[in-house]
């Protein structure tokens, strides 16, 4: 075989390959290094039908969560345990509650407009995402003579600096609908549990990014302050991850969670 020709079928490959990839893959993984002042992490996020699931390796644990049912899996590797709990159960009793409602207020997921969940199956977008608030909303430039990167600054006075690269339209609209769900997941987490599922700073980049941007490869931020961060993509893999990664291991014991004994009727 000739190196023209090898090359001819090579690219023929590829091209039916992705081709076959972007029309039947609706999951995906990508691996994450993340910096914040001195701190290093890899993150990882994956995504599979209603499913998505954030792996914190430092911290031995794995969050899960189901998009449909509002549902919150927690893996937690260090002594091979497990918790659940599902937000509506939780909100409707606490709203209900005398004793609960002012940690609550009036209604902590005010409506945003902004969040149109997207469904690769589903012929017309799924009513709008609600969340606990708003995240910071970012003006952004192009860099003059590099058609990839941009510079943003909210109204918190906080700045961004990104390196993206294109993308194409079903890959962008499935992994931004990724993101608006996240808002909402990281939200919830941390009003419960107190603890951070995912650097909010670069869920308000993503989501904050203009159209034509594409996706992400780097982005760092500076708040104001002082505090920086950095989320560099490492690797992406858009295949449906195995389903037992969205299962609690079979060896893993269920444990109670304290914090939201206190929500639960």
């Amino acid at each position: 075989m000739t190196l023209r020709r090898f090359w001819s079928c090579s690219l023929l490959f590829f091209l039916l390959w992705t081709g076959g990839e972007l029309a039947a893959a609706e999951g995906f993984r990508m691996d994450f290094l993340w910096k914040t002042n001195r701190k290093e992490e890899r993150l990882s996020l994956l995504r599979r039908g209603p499913y998505i699931r954030i792996d914190q390796a430092a911290n031995l644990f794995s969050l899960i969560y189901n998009v449909e049912l509002q549902s919150f899996l927690g893996l937690e590797h260090l002594d091979a345990h497990f918790w659940s709990f599902d937000w509506p159960t939780i909100h409707a009793h606490a709203t209900a509650s005398r004793e609960n409602r002012w940690r609550l207020r009036s209604d902590p997921f005010p409506e945003d407009p902004t969040l149109v969940p997207f469904s690769p199956s589903a012929p017309s977008p799924s009513p709008r995402a609600s969340v606990f608030h708003d995240l910071a909303r970012f003006s952004w430039v192009r860099n003059a003579g590099q058609e990839d990167r941009w510079k943003g600054r909210s109204d918190e006075a906080e700045e961004a600096e990104v390196l993206a690269t294109p993308w194409g339209k079903e890959r962008q609209a499935f992994w931004l609908s990724t993101v608006q769900q996240m808002k909402t997941l990281c939200q919830v987490f941390h009003f419960l549990l107190g603890r951070e599922a995912w650097p909010e700073s670069s869920l308000a980049i993503w989501l904050s990014l203009p159209a034509e941007s594409g996706m992400p490869l780097e982005m760092s931020w500076r708040k104001a302050g002082g505090e920086e961060g950095r989320l560099r993509l490492l690797a992406q893999q858009w295949t449906d991850p195995p389903a037992e990664s969205f299962t609690a291991p079979k060896d893993y014991a269920r444990e109670s969670l304290e914090e939201i004994e206190g929500f639960l009727p």
